[in-house]
């Protein structure tokens, strides 16, 4: 039994270093050529369901969405992209986020990360 100790520990000094690792946003949008993204529709649940999410936080240039507590609740995320000739793409979000940040910049051209 004492011999397993330090291999235990080791184990949970390195589940523990694992947990510190920083999580890497993702672009959710698609680029689409010489069409740049000019709005985001984020949904809770299925698009067609019409349920959109309000921002928690909306300034000029960025905001963000807390959305974990839809994936705690058994449903997933979907975003609407919409490019500046008027298309848009549907984006379900299938693995689990907490966070998806907006940005513009001075082209007022948007960006979308979720992590």
């Amino acid at each position: 039994m004492s011999s397993t100790k330090p291999l235990l520990v080791l184990l949970l000094a390195a589940a523990a270093g694992c947990g510190g690792l920083p999580v890497q946003a993702a672009e959710v949008c698609p680029a689409q050529p010489a069409q740049p993204l000019r709005q985001v529709d984020v949904f809770d649940g299925p698009v067609e369901d019409l349920a959109t999410l309000v921002p928690d936080s909306a300034k000029e240039r960025s905001g963000y969405w807390q959305v974990g507590y839809v994936y705690a609740a058994g449903r997933t995320v979907n975003v609407r992209c919409h490019y500046a000739d008027g298309r848009t793409v549907d984006v379900p979000m299938a693995k689990k986020v907490d966070r998806c940040d907006y940005r513009i910049d001075a082209k007022k051209t948007l960006t979308l990360n979720c992590q």
